[in-house]
């Protein structure tokens, strides 16, 4: 079977995770596979549209493609998926978050033109079912990380005071604000409690003592398991309600018991009580906060829980064979 797969841009988180990470194990299933860059230009495009035609399944990430494109892109793809894992029928500008018409009639084409369409979570899932001629044509394929580059952590730290960390972007630095009063409070009953930081840009919160660690891709899996509790506080709106949690994934991954923010980009991971624990409220925050790091036994299971999840449903090893079983179904057709 021959697969090719027509990313926007190659270096784009959404290639790397979605793709570029699961083509080595397809390849190894005994698919062939191919990944481009979409060209820029009309012509450039209807190139690449018709080079679907030698291949048995081709893969449109996220490009929502005018009228004239798609149309040759339908005609030469012998089986057509469509992949996106964000809100792309929207726009976000400095002004805001806006909808865009012309995305949004592209959008609907695609979707009721595709063999299949292939998204992240249920919330993006169920804006493409209620487009599709036939919503069964709809997979939720969650982002998969890769667990040989995580191995296992051991027992939780039972000396000292535990350590709440959090990674992420410089962008998202003010996400932080969400938690700084209900960590603030903990830093007042727990002396010496400290919140370390994993980015690229340091930050300050009022009342927090904050170890910051620049953002290292060599030093990333050792630092987030030096955390002894993982924070993922967020805001949800339109934009963000979209967004899959490669932050709560990585924490997962590390085994770090976590408390994250009670939005749908999180729901779809954390199990409240279970896997980590959802926060809705300061109050909640607080409390969840305060219970581990009170108590090491919680900790030690709620991050072997969480590590277990990402075993079981989002490793490489879990997400592999559904795309391979959605692959030769469409193949066979």
């Amino acid at each position: 079977m021959k697969v090719l797969f027509l990313v926007p841009k190659i270096d784009t988180p959404s290639a790397r995770w979605r793709v570029l990470q699961l083509v080595p194990h397809f390849e190894r299933a005994g698919v062939s596979c191919t990944v481009e860059e979409l060209p820029g230009g009309v012509f450039g495009k209807l190139s690449a549209a018709k080079h679907g035609a030698g291949y048995d399944v081709v893969v449109l990430q996220k490009r929502l493609l005018p009228k004239l494109i798609h149309a040759r892109m339908r005609k030469f793809a012998k089986r057509l998926v469509f992949e996106f894992d964000d809100a792309i029928t929207l726009k976000k500008t400095a002004e805001g978050v806006h909808g865009s018409a012309t995305r949004e009639r592209r959008f609907r084409r695609v979707v009721q033109a595709a063999d299949a369409v292939i998204t992240t979570n249920e919330h993006l899932a169920e804006q493409a079912r209620g487009l599709a001629t036939d919503p069964s044509r709809v997979h939720v394929m969650p982002s998969a990380i890769d667990l040989a580059r995580w191995p296992a952590r051991g027992p939780a730290r039972r000396e000292g005071v535990p350590v709440i960390g959090w990674a992420g972007s410089a962008g998202m630095l003010a996400q932080l604000e969400v938690v700084r009063q209900p960590v603030s409070r903990l830093v007042r009953r727990h002396e010496g409690l400290k919140l370390r930081v994993v980015c690229d840009e340091p930050i300050r919160l009022e009342g927090i003592e904050i170890d910051h660690r620049k953002f290292s891709s060599e030093r990333e899996v050792a630092d987030l398991q030096s955390f002894d509790i993982a924070i993922a506080p967020q805001v949800e709106d339109v934009w963000t309600r979209a967004k899959v949690s490669a932050k709560v994934l990585a924490y997962f991954a590390a085994g770090v018991p976590t408390v994250a923010s009670n939005v749908s980009s999180h729901r779809f991971y954390v199990k409240d009580g279970a896997n980590g624990f959802l926060a809705g409220t300061l109050t909640e925050w607080e409390e969840r906060l305060e219970r581990l790091v009170a108590d090491a036994d919680l900790r030690e299971r709620i991050g072997r829980a969480g590590r277990e999840s990402a075993e079981r449903e989002f490793s490489i090893e879990a997400v592999v064979p559904k795309y391979l079983e959605l692959f030769e179904r469409l193949s066979k057709g």
